[in-house]
């Protein structure tokens, strides 16, 4: 939804109706906002317009409806429940996107990742103008020219694509069967409507000086690497601590636990607790060893903390000369001497983040009104 509501915002600030279809079934805080709804039966439910008054009064009209589409479970573990399940989700697919072709319009965003197959017949139903803008086009981890079921529906339906980076269009290009002349890049802007959430009390006690992990904790983000540059830094890290915030799991957690140089907060973070997490952080520490793109920039750079972050193609294109720190991917050594260089000097900090204050003008592309300028054009 982050990357979502500020398009949303412009189009409707222009005279747009939109409509948000929310492929689930419980809602449970959307990124970078407040929605919090169950649905009471499979297939399309309207929900009410009191659920979201905090969008609502972020969009700053009407002209916002938003509904939840769910289908059943698939059982993807288990085959033979499967096969039988997927005639009826198919089925609840072909119903739910006539209801959506029914009404009749202008255009069909359908945001998703390469491997969200959930969404494959949804997509296989809808009529009309279908724009697909894909976050991931395949597994950064393993990547693969076979397209997955999702985008190889695309392909075949001949679908205008959107992706968000550079990075993943260099990606796409490799895919078999692609037309590069649907395809485009349109990046997203900062996630802004963060900023509209209140800070709120975490039931862990900050430090009062700390550098700031945050986000699904998996092996390819490296925090073995930032664990390595703490090392390093010994005491030069002098009376910072490292804050690890979100669920998941890491070989290096059990390290990690038994130091008391960190705080690990291994569980799920409210999206007001985020904005607490990142307005008192010194700096946000991105070590990845691999990505597409990553929308930590994209959240943190509205309140205009500094990050430190890995050279990957992904984070390289937002995070410019100016307004963060790069270090060559995997390297602890480098990266000790970036949060050294940043924690020794705290007006270079603070000179950062004046910059990042200003980031959208000093890089136009990521400014909303342009944003939507192009997504009009492709449409």
């Amino acid at each position: 939804m982050g990357s979502i509501l500020p398009l949303v915002r412009q189009l409707c600030d222009r005279g747009y109706n939109v409509d948000i279809y929310y492929y689930r079934r419980e809602i449970c805080e959307p990124e970078a906002c407040e929605l919090d709804y169950i649905s009471p039966h499979y297939g399309i439910n309207t929900i009410p317009a009191e659920k979201y008054n905090g969008i609502r009064a972020y969009i700053g009209n009407d002209r916002l409806k938003i509904y939840a589409f769910s289908q059943m479970k698939p059982f993807a573990s288990v085959p033979v429940l499967r096969n039988i399940v997927a005639p009826i989700l198919k089925y609840q697919a072909r119903i739910a996107a006539g209801q959506i072709n029914n009404q009749g319009y202008d255009a069909i965003n359908l945001v998703c990742n390469y491997d969200m197959v959930y969404m494959t017949d949804m997509l296989h139903y809808l009529r009309g103008n279908i724009v697909v803008s894909m976050h991931e086009v395949w597994n950064h981890a393993a990547p693969s020219p076979t397209p997955s079921p999702l985008l190889k529906e695309a392909i075949n339906k001949k679908c205008k694509i959107s992706v968000f980076s550079e990075n993943s269009l260099r990606d796409i290009s490799h895919i078999h069967g692609i037309d590069m002349n649907l395809v485009c890049i349109n990046p997203y802007g900062l996630f802004e409507s963060f900023t509209t959430l209140t800070e709120s009390e975490l039931p862990e006690e900050l430090p009062e000086k700390y550098i700031l992990f945050f986000g699904y904790i998996m092996p390819y983000k490296g925090l073995k690497i930032l664990h390595d540059a703490i090392d390093i830094m010994g005491e030069s890290l002098k009376d910072y601590k490292i804050v690890i915030a979100g669920k998941g799991n890491d070989p290096v957690i059990g390290e990690i636990k038994r130091d008391d140089r960190y705080l690990l907060i291994n569980r799920f973070i409210h999206n007001r607790e985020l904005v607490t997490l990142i307005k008192q952080a010194y700096v946000v520490v991105c070590p990845y060893l691999t990505m597409s793109q990553s929308g930590i920039p994209q959240t943190v750079f509205p309140f205009g903390v500094p990050i430190i972050a890995s050279d990957l193609d992904g984070f390289s294109e937002i995070i410019a000369p100016g307004v963060g720190l790069l270090f060559p991917t995997g390297d602890p050594k480098a990266l000790a001497q970036c949060l050294q260089d940043m924690t020794c000097h705290p007006e270079e900090r603070d000179r950062i983040s004046r910059n990042i204050l200003d980031f959208t003008e000093l890089y136009p592309k990521y400014d909303w009104k342009m944003i939507c300028d192009k997504f009009l054009c492709m449409v």
